[in-house]
Protein backbone atom coordinates (compact mmCIF):
# COMPACT_ATOMS: atom_id res chain seq x y z
CA UNK A 1 0.00 0.00 0.00
CA UNK A 2 1.36 3.63 -0.85
CA UNK A 3 0.13 7.27 -1.56
CA UNK A 4 -2.36 7.95 -3.66
CA UNK A 5 -0.03 9.92 -6.07
CA UNK A 6 2.68 7.09 -5.53
CA UNK A 7 0.27 4.95 -6.49
CA UNK A 8 -1.19 5.86 -9.57
CA UNK A 9 2.60 6.51 -10.70
CA UNK A 10 3.49 3.08 -10.43
CA UNK A 11 0.03 1.88 -11.76
CA UNK A 12 0.75 3.84 -14.98
CA UNK A 13 3.74 2.48 -15.34
CA UNK A 14 2.94 -1.05 -14.68
CA UNK A 15 0.06 -0.40 -16.50
CA UNK A 16 2.09 1.28 -20.02
CA UNK A 17 4.38 -1.94 -20.04
CA UNK A 18 1.50 -4.23 -19.65
CA UNK A 19 0.09 -2.30 -22.66
CA UNK A 20 3.48 -2.59 -24.52
CA UNK A 21 4.05 -6.00 -23.60
CA UNK A 22 0.43 -6.98 -24.60
CA UNK A 23 1.04 -5.09 -28.06
CA UNK A 24 4.03 -6.83 -28.56
CA UNK A 25 2.47 -10.32 -27.69
CA UNK A 26 -1.04 -9.33 -30.27
CA UNK A 27 1.93 -8.63 -32.80
CA UNK A 28 3.66 -11.81 -33.00
CA UNK A 29 0.88 -13.56 -34.48
CA UNK A 30 1.37 -16.74 -32.23
CA UNK A 31 -1.84 -18.96 -32.45
CA UNK A 32 -3.34 -17.62 -28.83
CA UNK A 33 -2.57 -14.30 -29.44
CA UNK A 34 -4.94 -14.18 -32.70
CA UNK A 35 -7.51 -16.55 -30.29
CA UNK A 36 -7.73 -13.97 -27.92
CA UNK A 37 -7.62 -11.01 -30.35
CA UNK A 38 -10.81 -12.59 -31.85
CA UNK A 39 -12.90 -13.60 -28.97
CA UNK A 40 -11.85 -10.09 -27.91
CA UNK A 41 -13.71 -8.65 -31.01
CA UNK A 42 -16.41 -11.09 -31.16
CA UNK A 43 -18.03 -10.37 -27.56
CA UNK A 44 -17.15 -6.72 -28.26
CA UNK A 45 -19.32 -6.78 -30.91
CA UNK A 46 -22.14 -8.91 -29.03
CA UNK A 47 -22.33 -6.32 -26.47
CA UNK A 48 -22.33 -3.58 -29.11
CA UNK A 49 -25.43 -5.34 -30.74
CA UNK A 50 -27.09 -5.97 -27.32
CA UNK A 51 -26.63 -2.21 -26.52
CA UNK A 52 -28.12 -1.71 -30.03
CA UNK A 53 -31.24 -3.61 -29.79
CA UNK A 54 -32.32 -2.97 -26.34
CA UNK A 55 -32.46 1.27 -27.45
CA UNK A 56 -34.33 -0.23 -30.66
CA UNK A 57 -36.72 -1.84 -28.18
CA UNK A 58 -36.93 1.32 -25.71
CA UNK A 59 -38.38 3.25 -29.40
CA UNK A 60 -41.15 1.07 -29.25
CA UNK A 61 -42.25 1.94 -25.88
CA UNK A 62 -44.92 4.24 -25.22
CA UNK A 63 -43.53 7.78 -24.51
CA UNK A 64 -45.23 10.82 -22.50
CA UNK A 65 -42.40 12.77 -22.40
CA UNK A 66 -38.45 12.89 -22.40
CA UNK A 67 -38.68 11.51 -18.58
CA UNK A 68 -41.15 8.66 -18.78
CA UNK A 69 -39.50 5.42 -17.49
CA UNK A 70 -38.53 4.31 -21.38
CA UNK A 71 -36.83 8.02 -22.09
CA UNK A 72 -34.65 7.58 -18.56
CA UNK A 73 -34.04 3.94 -19.75
CA UNK A 74 -33.13 4.57 -23.09
CA UNK A 75 -30.66 7.12 -22.17
CA UNK A 76 -28.96 5.30 -19.29
CA UNK A 77 -28.63 2.61 -22.24
CA UNK A 78 -26.85 4.94 -24.48
CA UNK A 79 -24.44 5.72 -21.93
CA UNK A 80 -22.73 2.55 -22.20
CA UNK A 81 -19.63 3.09 -23.83
CA UNK A 82 -17.37 1.80 -26.68
CA UNK A 83 -14.44 1.09 -24.09
CA UNK A 84 -16.60 -0.80 -21.56
CA UNK A 85 -17.71 -3.43 -23.84
CA UNK A 86 -13.76 -3.86 -25.52
CA UNK A 87 -12.64 -3.96 -21.43
CA UNK A 88 -15.43 -6.57 -20.33
CA UNK A 89 -14.45 -8.21 -23.57
CA UNK A 90 -10.66 -8.62 -23.06
CA UNK A 91 -11.25 -9.73 -19.50
CA UNK A 92 -13.32 -12.42 -20.33
CA UNK A 93 -11.38 -13.32 -22.74
CA UNK A 94 -8.48 -13.79 -20.25
CA UNK A 95 -10.69 -15.79 -18.38
CA UNK A 96 -10.85 -18.23 -21.03
CA UNK A 97 -7.55 -18.19 -22.76
CA UNK A 98 -5.22 -17.84 -19.13
CA UNK A 99 -2.97 -15.01 -20.39
CA UNK A 100 0.54 -14.20 -19.19
CA UNK A 101 0.93 -12.99 -15.53
CA UNK A 102 1.78 -9.37 -17.28
CA UNK A 103 -1.11 -9.48 -19.83
CA UNK A 104 -3.83 -10.51 -16.70
CA UNK A 105 -2.76 -7.77 -15.03
CA UNK A 106 -3.26 -5.13 -17.71
CA UNK A 107 -6.80 -6.65 -18.47
CA UNK A 108 -7.74 -6.33 -14.84
CA UNK A 109 -6.89 -2.94 -14.50
CA UNK A 110 -8.04 -1.58 -17.55
CA UNK A 111 -11.63 -3.08 -16.38
CA UNK A 112 -11.72 -1.65 -12.78
CA UNK A 113 -11.00 1.35 -14.31
CA UNK A 114 -13.37 1.25 -17.54
CA UNK A 115 -15.89 -0.38 -15.22
CA UNK A 116 -15.93 2.24 -12.16
CA UNK A 117 -16.06 5.41 -14.85
CA UNK A 118 -18.86 3.58 -16.58
CA UNK A 119 -20.50 3.10 -13.59
CA UNK A 120 -19.68 6.80 -12.20
CA UNK A 121 -21.98 7.88 -15.40
CA UNK A 122 -24.78 5.96 -15.54
CA UNK A 123 -25.43 6.63 -11.75
CA UNK A 124 -25.02 10.36 -12.55
CA UNK A 125 -27.46 10.00 -15.61
CA UNK A 126 -30.19 7.75 -13.71
CA UNK A 127 -29.69 10.01 -10.54
CA UNK A 128 -30.71 13.65 -12.78
CA UNK A 129 -33.15 12.02 -14.59
CA UNK A 130 -35.11 10.97 -11.83
CA UNK A 131 -34.87 14.33 -10.23
CA UNK A 132 -36.24 15.98 -13.50
CA UNK A 133 -39.14 12.83 -13.65
CA UNK A 134 -40.58 14.22 -10.56
CA UNK A 135 -40.09 17.88 -10.81
CA UNK A 136 -41.63 17.65 -14.62
CA UNK A 137 -45.09 16.07 -13.43
CA UNK A 138 -46.00 20.06 -12.75
CA UNK A 139 -44.44 22.59 -14.83
CA UNK A 140 -44.78 25.01 -11.32
CA UNK A 141 -42.18 22.38 -9.66
CA UNK A 142 -40.23 22.43 -12.97
CA UNK A 143 -39.64 26.14 -12.68
CA UNK A 144 -38.71 25.61 -8.78
CA UNK A 145 -35.96 23.26 -9.51
CA UNK A 146 -34.78 24.99 -12.58
CA UNK A 147 -33.46 27.63 -10.40
CA UNK A 148 -31.57 25.00 -8.18
CA UNK A 149 -30.97 22.59 -10.88
CA UNK A 150 -26.96 23.16 -11.13
CA UNK A 151 -26.47 23.39 -8.05
CA UNK A 152 -27.63 19.79 -7.39
CA UNK A 153 -26.18 18.26 -10.66
CA UNK A 154 -22.83 20.05 -9.73
CA UNK A 155 -23.26 18.00 -6.03
CA UNK A 156 -24.08 15.14 -7.87
CA UNK A 157 -21.20 14.84 -10.13
CA UNK A 158 -19.05 15.87 -7.08
CA UNK A 159 -20.44 12.89 -4.78
CA UNK A 160 -20.24 10.21 -7.74
CA UNK A 161 -16.99 11.29 -9.28
CA UNK A 162 -15.17 11.43 -5.93
CA UNK A 163 -16.12 7.70 -5.14
CA UNK A 164 -15.53 6.95 -8.66
CA UNK A 165 -12.02 7.77 -7.98
CA UNK A 166 -11.97 6.47 -4.14
CA UNK A 167 -12.44 3.18 -5.97
CA UNK A 168 -10.17 3.10 -8.62
CA UNK A 169 -7.05 4.33 -6.33
CA UNK A 170 -8.03 1.36 -3.96
CA UNK A 171 -8.15 -1.00 -6.72
CA UNK A 172 -4.80 -0.17 -7.96
CA UNK A 173 -3.24 -0.48 -4.67
CA UNK A 174 -3.35 2.62 -3.21
CA UNK A 175 -3.78 3.82 0.58
CA UNK A 176 -6.70 6.26 0.70
CA UNK A 177 -6.91 5.93 4.67
CA UNK A 178 -5.38 9.66 4.93
CA UNK A 179 -7.53 10.74 2.09
CA UNK A 180 -10.53 9.68 3.24
CA UNK A 181 -10.08 11.35 6.45
CA UNK A 182 -8.81 14.42 4.77
CA UNK A 183 -11.81 14.44 2.58
CA UNK A 184 -13.86 13.92 5.47
CA UNK A 185 -12.65 17.16 7.96
CA UNK A 186 -12.79 19.12 4.86
CA UNK A 187 -16.44 18.07 4.40
CA UNK A 188 -17.24 18.32 8.14
CA UNK A 189 -15.77 22.46 7.93
CA UNK A 190 -17.46 22.81 4.47
CA UNK A 191 -20.89 21.69 6.04
CA UNK A 192 -20.60 23.30 9.63
CA UNK A 193 -19.95 26.88 7.60
CA UNK A 194 -23.45 26.44 4.98
CA UNK A 195 -25.23 23.93 7.05
CA UNK A 196 -27.93 26.50 7.01
CA UNK A 197 -27.99 26.84 2.66
CA UNK A 198 -27.80 22.77 2.74
CA UNK A 199 -30.34 22.04 5.06
CA UNK A 200 -32.91 24.58 2.85
CA UNK A 201 -31.12 23.11 0.03
CA UNK A 202 -32.38 19.55 0.56
CA UNK A 203 -35.52 20.82 2.18
CA UNK A 204 -36.31 22.49 -1.10
CA UNK A 205 -35.33 19.28 -2.67
CA UNK A 206 -37.95 17.28 -0.27
CA UNK A 207 -40.67 19.43 -1.32
CA UNK A 208 -40.47 18.87 -4.80
CA UNK A 209 -39.94 15.38 -5.08
CA UNK A 210 -42.26 14.73 -2.09
CA UNK A 211 -44.92 17.34 -2.29
CA UNK A 212 -46.40 17.63 0.57
CA UNK A 213 -47.62 21.03 -1.06
CA UNK A 214 -47.44 23.09 -4.46
CA UNK A 215 -48.00 26.61 -5.78
CA UNK A 216 -51.77 27.57 -4.94
CA UNK A 217 -52.11 25.21 -2.57
CA UNK A 218 -54.19 26.51 0.50
CA UNK A 219 -52.26 25.31 3.79
CA UNK A 220 -52.58 26.12 7.20
CA UNK A 221 -49.64 25.90 9.97
CA UNK A 222 -49.68 27.26 13.38
CA UNK A 223 -51.86 30.56 13.03
CA UNK A 224 -50.82 31.28 9.74
CA UNK A 225 -53.22 30.45 6.93
CA UNK A 226 -52.97 31.34 2.93
CA UNK A 227 -51.93 30.38 -0.46
CA UNK A 228 -48.53 29.10 -1.75
CA UNK A 229 -47.51 31.31 -4.23
CA UNK A 230 -43.78 30.29 -4.60
CA UNK A 231 -41.36 27.57 -3.28
CA UNK A 232 -37.83 28.58 -3.93
CA UNK A 233 -34.37 27.61 -3.00
CA UNK A 234 -34.27 28.92 0.47
CA UNK A 235 -37.53 29.79 1.48
CA UNK A 236 -41.13 29.42 0.74
CA UNK A 237 -43.92 32.30 -0.14
CA UNK A 238 -47.20 32.64 1.34
CA UNK A 239 -49.77 34.96 0.76
CA UNK A 240 -52.39 34.92 4.02
CA UNK A 241 -55.56 35.42 4.38
CA UNK A 242 -55.39 38.87 5.85
CA UNK A 243 -53.43 40.19 2.79
CA UNK A 244 -49.71 40.01 3.94
CA UNK A 245 -47.25 37.90 2.66
CA UNK A 246 -45.51 35.71 4.87
CA UNK A 247 -41.57 34.48 3.96
CA UNK A 248 -40.51 30.95 5.88
CA UNK A 249 -37.44 29.17 5.70
CA UNK A 250 -38.01 25.71 3.35
CA UNK A 251 -36.35 24.09 6.84
CA UNK A 252 -38.57 25.42 9.40
CA UNK A 253 -41.50 24.73 7.15
CA UNK A 254 -41.42 21.17 6.91
CA UNK A 255 -40.88 21.40 11.10
CA UNK A 256 -44.56 22.50 11.37
CA UNK A 257 -47.45 20.31 11.15
CA UNK A 258 -48.43 21.64 7.87
CA UNK A 259 -52.68 21.15 7.00
CA UNK A 260 -53.13 21.21 3.14
CA UNK A 261 -56.92 22.42 2.57
CA UNK A 262 -56.49 22.02 -1.50
CA UNK A 263 -56.36 18.39 -0.62
CA UNK A 264 -59.45 18.02 0.91
CA UNK A 265 -61.82 15.79 -0.77
CA UNK A 266 -65.12 17.15 1.68
CA UNK A 267 -65.42 19.68 4.35
CA UNK A 268 -66.54 18.47 7.27
CA UNK A 269 -69.15 21.53 8.89
CA UNK A 270 -70.28 21.29 12.42
CA UNK A 271 -72.90 23.60 14.05
CA UNK A 272 -74.98 23.88 17.28
CA UNK A 273 -78.74 25.37 17.94
CA UNK A 274 -80.96 25.09 20.69
CA UNK A 275 -84.89 25.16 21.61
CA UNK A 276 -86.22 26.05 24.31
CA UNK A 277 -87.21 24.16 27.41
CA UNK A 278 -90.91 24.85 27.22
CA UNK A 279 -90.84 22.05 23.72
CA UNK A 280 -92.49 19.37 24.84
CA UNK A 281 -90.52 15.81 24.90
CA UNK A 282 -92.06 14.44 21.53
CA UNK A 283 -91.45 17.41 19.55
CA UNK A 284 -87.62 16.99 20.83
CA UNK A 285 -87.09 13.51 20.07
CA UNK A 286 -88.49 14.07 16.57
CA UNK A 287 -86.03 16.67 16.08
CA UNK A 288 -83.36 15.19 14.41
CA UNK A 289 -85.46 12.67 12.38
CA UNK A 290 -86.90 16.22 10.80
CA UNK A 291 -83.20 17.47 10.06
CA UNK A 292 -82.10 14.28 8.54
CA UNK A 293 -85.24 15.08 6.19
CA UNK A 294 -84.52 18.73 5.63
CA UNK A 295 -81.11 17.75 4.55
CA UNK A 296 -82.11 15.50 1.98
CA UNK A 297 -83.56 18.43 -0.07
CA UNK A 298 -80.38 20.48 -0.03
CA UNK A 299 -77.70 19.68 -2.98
CA UNK A 300 -73.69 19.44 -2.56
CA UNK A 301 -74.13 18.33 1.28
CA UNK A 302 -74.02 15.16 2.96
CA UNK A 303 -75.77 14.59 6.10
CA UNK A 304 -73.93 13.05 8.92
CA UNK A 305 -75.82 13.36 12.21
CA UNK A 306 -78.29 15.41 14.15
CA UNK A 307 -79.09 14.35 17.85
CA UNK A 308 -79.17 16.40 21.25
CA UNK A 309 -76.12 17.13 23.11
CA UNK A 310 -76.69 18.85 26.11
CA UNK A 311 -79.04 21.19 28.61
CA UNK A 312 -78.04 23.80 28.30
CA UNK A 313 -78.45 27.40 30.95
CA UNK A 314 -81.25 28.31 28.98
CA UNK A 315 -81.92 25.55 25.73
CA UNK A 316 -82.03 22.45 24.66
CA UNK A 317 -78.69 21.42 22.75
CA UNK A 318 -78.86 20.12 19.40
CA UNK A 319 -75.65 19.04 17.09
CA UNK A 320 -75.62 19.19 13.37
CA UNK A 321 -72.90 17.48 12.05
CA UNK A 322 -72.77 17.71 7.54
CA UNK A 323 -70.09 17.38 4.60
CA UNK A 324 -69.71 19.97 2.68
CA UNK A 325 -68.85 17.90 -1.29
CA UNK A 326 -67.07 20.52 -2.42
CA UNK A 327 -64.25 21.47 -0.36
CA UNK A 328 -63.99 25.28 -0.92
CA UNK A 329 -64.09 27.43 1.52
CA UNK A 330 -66.58 30.06 0.32
CA UNK A 331 -68.99 27.57 -1.59
CA UNK A 332 -68.71 25.30 2.09
CA UNK A 333 -70.05 28.39 4.12
CA UNK A 334 -72.73 29.29 1.65
CA UNK A 335 -73.84 25.61 2.16
CA UNK A 336 -74.14 26.13 5.65
CA UNK A 337 -75.71 29.49 5.29
CA UNK A 338 -78.52 27.31 2.82
CA UNK A 339 -78.75 24.81 5.75
CA UNK A 340 -79.21 27.13 8.55
CA UNK A 341 -81.87 29.61 6.52
CA UNK A 342 -83.67 25.91 5.55
CA UNK A 343 -83.48 25.10 9.25
CA UNK A 344 -84.74 28.31 10.72
CA UNK A 345 -88.10 27.99 8.34
CA UNK A 346 -88.96 24.35 9.18
CA UNK A 347 -88.59 25.47 12.74
CA UNK A 348 -91.39 28.79 11.68
CA UNK A 349 -93.69 25.90 10.11
CA UNK A 350 -93.45 23.14 13.11
CA UNK A 351 -93.58 26.06 15.35
CA UNK A 352 -90.56 25.16 17.07
CA UNK A 353 -89.18 28.39 18.77
CA UNK A 354 -85.22 28.46 19.25
CA UNK A 355 -83.73 29.29 22.55
CA UNK A 356 -82.11 32.65 23.53
CA UNK A 357 -80.32 33.55 26.86
CA UNK A 358 -83.18 34.26 29.43
CA UNK A 359 -83.89 34.55 33.10
CA UNK A 360 -87.18 34.25 34.83
CA UNK A 361 -87.51 35.82 38.19
CA UNK A 362 -90.42 34.16 40.73
CA UNK A 363 -91.31 36.32 43.25
CA UNK A 364 -93.86 34.87 46.51
CA UNK A 365 -94.98 36.01 50.03
CA UNK A 366 -95.91 39.61 49.70
CA UNK A 367 -97.09 40.70 52.91
CA UNK A 368 -99.47 43.54 53.85
CA UNK A 369 -96.14 45.87 54.22
CA UNK A 370 -93.48 45.98 52.24
CA UNK A 371 -89.92 47.68 52.92
CA UNK A 372 -87.40 47.53 50.30
CA UNK A 373 -83.77 50.05 50.24
CA UNK A 374 -83.67 50.33 46.63
CA UNK A 375 -79.86 51.50 44.90
CA UNK A 376 -79.31 52.57 41.29
CA UNK A 377 -76.05 53.53 39.68
CA UNK A 378 -74.99 54.15 36.00
CA UNK A 379 -71.79 54.70 34.88
CA UNK A 380 -72.49 58.65 35.77
CA UNK A 381 -73.61 59.08 39.08
CA UNK A 382 -75.98 56.71 41.39
CA UNK A 383 -79.18 57.59 42.93
CA UNK A 384 -79.84 55.72 46.20
CA UNK A 385 -83.65 55.67 47.19
CA UNK A 386 -84.28 54.97 50.94
CA UNK A 387 -87.35 55.33 53.84
CA UNK A 388 -89.77 52.45 53.88
CA UNK A 389 -92.37 51.78 50.86
CA UNK A 390 -96.18 51.39 51.46
CA UNK A 391 -97.69 48.94 49.25
CA UNK A 392 -102.29 49.14 49.30
CA UNK A 393 -103.08 45.36 49.90
CA UNK A 394 -104.89 43.52 47.22
CA UNK A 395 -108.32 42.80 46.92
CA UNK A 396 -107.29 39.13 47.17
Amino acid sequence: MSEPLDALSDTAESAGEAASEFATWLASGSREALVTLGITIVITIVLWFTRWGLIHLMRQLPRNDDYSLSAIFNRIVRRFRLYFMLATALLIADRIMELPQALSTFSHILFVITATLQAAELLQEAAISSIRRQAIRNPQDASTLASAVNLIKWFINLVIWSFALLLILDNIGANITTLIAGLGIGGIAIGLAAQGMFRDLFSSLSIVLDKPFQVGDTVRYDDTWGDIEDIGLKTTRIRSRKGEQVIISNTNLLEKEIHNMRRMNRRRIETQFGVIFQTPPEVAEAIPGMVAELMKGIQGIAFDRCSMSAFGPSSLDFDLVFYSLNPDFNRSMALRSRVLLALFRKFKEEGIEFAYPTQTLYVSGVDNLMSARVEAQTSEDALIVEGPLDVEPSES
